[in-house]
């Protein structure tokens, strides 16, 4: 499962926000340990991090797309 949310984090939901909201670069999976986090790369260089850890695809999404409001 993790694999799999790895490859949607990096690839669907980064392209995904990234069109929607022109500040943010990409979205990068993290895990260390037996924690996860998708790390925010904004355009100007500045980073969010938002913790993912135990979230199913839906629940990620959500958590990235909270954390994007709180930086507005």
């Amino acid at each position: 499962m993790l694999d799999y949310k790895a490859r949607f984090v990096n690839q669907s939901l980064s392209r995904c926000v990234a069109a929607m909201i022109p500040e943010v670069a990409r979205l990068e999976y993290r895990i260390q340990d037996l924690d996860e986090a998708v790390l925010i790369r904004l355009q100007n260089g500045e980073t969010r991090q938002v913790d993912v850890t135990g979230l199913d695809l839906q629940q990620t999404t959500q958590a990235v797309l909270e954390r994007l409001e709180e930086c507005a």
